[in-house]
């Protein structure tokens, strides 16, 4: 079952579990062109399946979507998650990060991702974070290189990065 969070806030963005009133947006915004070519499966994704991904989502202790909002506004900008969540190694992968259009280019995903990574240490209690990217996707990595991740490995087209938290 998963833990409920109550809405974690940091460098002016708050995230927020991921709801069912946000599936309609995030479906939106991962289906625009540009954006899913950057997933690993960059097929677009219908209602049904999307939805369905939703409720099997949702009794997954170990993987957290966040909608990030604007702390000021409590506007949707983005979505980001940690998942594969693993207390042992205290590690986890982070991901899933897309923007809304109107909130592109103006630093809410860094913030987002930064937000996440404090969530990370403080309340997971986690000591590395790590994500996948496509080896294509140039402008992605290096932000994540600004954030202070570090490319590990690269193999089938992915580079993966690890960072401390």
């Amino acid at each position: 079952m998963k833990q409920v969070y109550a809405p974690y806030e940091f460098d002016g963005v708050r995230l927020r579990l991921l709801a069912e009133d946000d599936l309609r947006a995030t479906l939106a915004w991962r289906n625009r062109d540009g954006v899913r070519q950057q997933f690993k499966n960059p097929a677009l994704l219908d209602w049904e399946s999307h939805h369905a991904w939703f409720l099997r989502y949702s009794d997954k202790a170990e993987d957290l979507v966040f909608m990030v909002e604007d702390a000021l506004t409590n506007t949707r900008v983005g979505q980001v998650a940690i998942y594969a969540i693993d207390n042992e190694k205290r590690t986890a992968e982070i991901g899933r990060f897309v923007a809304a259009p109107e909130s592109q280019g103006k630093g809410f995903m860094r913030r987002g991702i930064g937000a996440l990574m404090r969530f990370a240490a403080r309340e997971l209690s986690l000591s590395s974070v790590y994500l996948e990217v496509l080896d294509t996707n140039v402008h992605a990595k290096r932000l994540y290189q600004t954030l202070g991740f570090v490319e590990t490995d690269s193999r089938e087209g992915l580079a993966r990065m690890e960072r401390t938290v």
